[in-house]
């Protein structure tokens, strides 16, 4: 179900029309924020490439299917890709196609290889052995080196619409709602959202803190509950974004479509009690929060700020 919906997709569409044309076949970037998906359609890719009728029924298509192609490679065998796994990479490119008329190379999650092992790599792209195609995969494309990705020909897969993604959780309504809004097209981060339980629980946390937060005795309190929630902060900042933006969208119109769908009565409430002019600024707040996660500065400090933060924007906006 899934790979034909990607297969289904005009990014897809357009290499296999190339393909059946008798296209030449170049080296790939296939770039998601959602690895699995990226991984998946690189899978596709190198079905299409040596079957491009992708039949299913012929030798190589059953070859495929059955994970054990001898045309098609997949890298790194664990972990990163290192420079001597790269060494074998270039030496399997010389060697001839068995079964299929082109052998397919793919590097999977190449933004986590040494930049060695992405040099090593480099003089087998800039001059192709015809009857090898790579497909290399990425989440982070701004982590490879450029001279890698001139090389390639970046295809960019966008994420899976909310009615795809559903049908794939299991469990309660409001939280498979809340996995797929927050998840955002990416398979394999809502699956895991999905599966906490919880998500109701973090997003009233959030829309809690915008509306009842009213004095610096409070936030104290507040500060104490983000505190206990340390591993669940990113999350946490994640949803209060989605909150902010739902909230901004209901003050222009009430009947809004919004990602936060099953929380539209709390989500009023935050519209009704913060002006436009304090929901954006609360938003500045988030990224100033996260940007100091990211600096390693002292997470107690970080929530503390963000929490006076909140209400000093709060007061200033009445």
């Amino acid at each position: 179900m899934l790979e034909d919906i990607f297969k289904s997709m005009p990014f897809f569409q357009t290499f296999l029309s190339t393909l059946k044309k008798g296209g030449h076949v170049f080296s790939y970037l296939i770039v998601s924020k959602d690895a699995f998906s990226a991984n998946m359609v690189a899978k596709l890719f190198a079905q299409a490439i040596i079957c491009p009728e992708m039949c299913n029924e012929c030798e190589n298509c059953k070859k495929l299917q059955a994970g054990g192609h001898p045309d098609v490679k997949i890298y790194p065998e664990k972990g990163k890709l290192l420079v001597e796994e790269s060494k074998r990479i270039v030496e399997e490119s010389f060697v001839k196609p068995i079964f299929a008329e082109r052998k397919v190379l793919i590097v999977q999650n190449i933004e986590n290889s040494t930049e060695e092992a992405q040099n090593k790599l480099l003089k087998s792209l800039e001059e192709p052995n015809e009857k090898v195609a790579y497909v290399l995969t990425s989440s982070f494309p701004e982590k490879i080196l450029p001279t890698i990705k001139s090389r390639c020909i970046k295809v960019e897969v966008p994420p899976l619409p909310a009615q795809t993604v559903l049908p794939l959780l299991k469990g309660d309504d409001q939280e498979k709602s809340l996995a797929v809004a927050i998840g955002g097209g990416h398979l394999s981060k809502t699956l895991q959202l999905a599966e906490r339980g919880d998500l109701q629980e973090l997003a009233l946390l959030a829309i809690e803190l915008l509306v009842k937060l009213s004095s610096s005795k409070q936030a104290i309190m507040w500060s104490k509950r983000l505190i206990d929630k340390k591993e669940d902060f990113s999350l946490i900042m994640e949803i209060f974004g989605l909150v902010l933006e739902d909230a901004l969208l209901l003050k222009t119109n009430k009947k809004a479509g919004i990602r936060l769908e099953g929380l539209r009565k709390q989500l009023n409430e935050v519209s009704d009690e913060l002006s436009v002019k304090c929901l954006v600024a609360l938003s500045g707040l988030i990224v100033k929060a996260m940007k100091e996660i990211g600096y390693n500065v002292n997470f107690p400090l970080v929530v503390d700020n963000l929490v006076m933060n909140i209400l000093e924007v709060k007061y200033l906006c009445k």
